[in-house]
């Protein structure tokens, strides 16, 4: 199917950290948890508080560094698969191409007049990565035995996404590497540019969501490792 895969594990050379401890780690998350879990700050003290989670997360992310599964070369360089994959699967996408609009990003251009209220565009739902694959794939046991996973389909839909990413046989791994590998959502912004917030009604909203989100990674990431033991013993 069109261009083979360049998948690449980076667990080693300049890009990765040196091993860490699974009780080191654990004791990082722990941390992480027990701090994103706390009740809220007194007034004035969010920043503070935001200064330490950031803290946590960063020292996590330092020694996790080069364990990622990278996909080499650009993400248009995937496009072209994307849509070999799609047509093979029978989406009907052959009145469009998908065309780099400059600062709005990525989009469809219809190669051809589209009439109004004409149908262009399906995709048959086996295409699809939804709640119901994730509980058919490895990540079901997991899903059926947490009742917080189950009432978070956005989570069951990350995890879902990150095990099909790291399955270099999964049959959505054209549609995987033409994502994108980053986001302009303040989840992404630097310390720095977060502090450029400070006093504007957005800043409590940003900091809310950061910790929300750490906490969810901590939790989920506890869940994940305790399954993994209990499934070696």
């Amino acid at each position: 199917m069109g261009k083979k895969s360049r998948v690449k594990t980076q667990k080693s050379g300049s890009g990765a950290s040196a091993v860490v401890s699974p009780k080191e780690m654990m004791n990082l998350i722990s941390e992480l948890l027990q701090k994103c879990s706390s009740a809220a700050p007194s007034a004035g003290k969010e920043w503070e508080e935001y200064i330490q989670i950031r803290g946590l997360v960063e020292k996590i992310r330092k020694k996790q560094k080069g364990m990622s599964v990278v996909f080499e070369g650009s993400r248009e360089d995937y496009f072209p698969d994307l849509m070999s994959w799609a047509q093979e699967n029978g989406a009907s996408c052959d009145s469009f191409i998908v065309t780099n609009f400059g600062a709005e990003g990525y989009g469809l251009r219809a190669t051809r007049d589209i009439k109004a209220e004409e149908l262009f565009l399906w995709i048959p739902r086996k295409m699809l990565m939804t709640v119901e694959s994730a509980q058919n794939s490895e990540l079901g046991p997991l899903y059926s035995q947490d009742r917080i996973l189950q009432a978070m389909g956005n989570v069951t839909l990350a995890l879902h996404l990150l095990c099909e990413r790291a399955n270099p046989a999964s049959s959505w791994l054209p549609y995987i590497r033409s994502l994108p590998q980053e986001y302009d959502t303040p989840l992404y912004y630097q310390q720095d540019e977060v502090q450029l917030l400070l006093g504007t009604q957005a800043v409590q909203d940003v900091l809310s969501q950061y910790k929300n989100t750490a906490r969810q990674y901590a939790y989920f990431y506890k869940l994940v490792q305790v399954s993994r033991t209990t499934c070696l013993h």
